[in-house]
């Protein structure tokens, strides 16, 4: 089972064991919302959580496991608003307001994510696991709801395209995104890295 799914820890039918892990995720999640890779530490976590370094121990198989949880957990929740955001899309704005608009609304997120979380999130993750083929599965939840708004659209710009086609080139548009800030590059949020996402969009998705 891919380790940021489900955190191991030692078993325990007592309630009182469940609020404890409870209390350390939630802890964790508070933590990687600071967005410092500095702070995902156990003695930073005890701390937040309230509980000691020995008993953070017993209930996790790994404290970088519990991290890199928050860090999913977080990504899955801005893809979520994402799909939301699509889904409502006005029928009867074109694909280069939509375009526009789907820059403007990721650019904004994307903009308040500390890069360094994403790094530590991809190196470490990968060091552990490799790549396994489904590393990128999480951005076909925006699939779904891109195809039925545009199946929607009353402007007659956006290409119709099957499921699987639509996969591989919205996949390609978040790498767009997100490849600037996880290498580094300079480009990476600006002006021009917008633009060139806009252009991708439309010519990917539009007529």
């Amino acid at each position: 089972m891919n380790p940021l799914s489900e955190i191991q820890f030692a078993e325990s039918k007592q309630d009182r064991s469940q609020k404890t892990l409870d209390d350390i995720m939630l802890a964790a999640e508070q933590i990687v919302i600071e967005a410092n890779p500095g702070l995902f530490t156990s003695r930073t976590l005890a701390q937040k959580s309230g509980y000691a370094l020995g008993t953070l121990v017993r209930r996790l198989s790994s404290i970088e496991n519990v991290f890199l949880w928050a860090v999913k957990k977080g990504r899955d929740k801005k893809f979520q608003e994402l799909s939301l955001s699509i889904a409502q899309f006005d029928e009867n704005v074109p694909i280069d307001a939509f375009a526009q608009n789907m820059v403007e609304t990721v650019f904004s997120g994307i903009g308040k994510v500390n890069p360094a979380v994403m790094r530590f999130f991809e190196i470490r993750f990968t060091r552990i696991n490799g790549l396994p083929q489904d590393y990128f599965l999480y951005m076909d939840s925006l699939v779904e709801p891109f195809l039925e708004s545009a199946s929607k659209n009353e402007t007659g710009t956006f290409r119709v395209m099957s499921k699987n086609e639509a996969s591989l080139l919205i996949r390609q548009i978040c790498l767009l995104v997100e490849r600037p800030f996880m290498e580094g590059n300079p480009i990476a949020g600006s002006e021009e890295h917008r633009c060139v996402t806009k252009d991708a969009i439309v010519k990917l998705l539009g007529k």
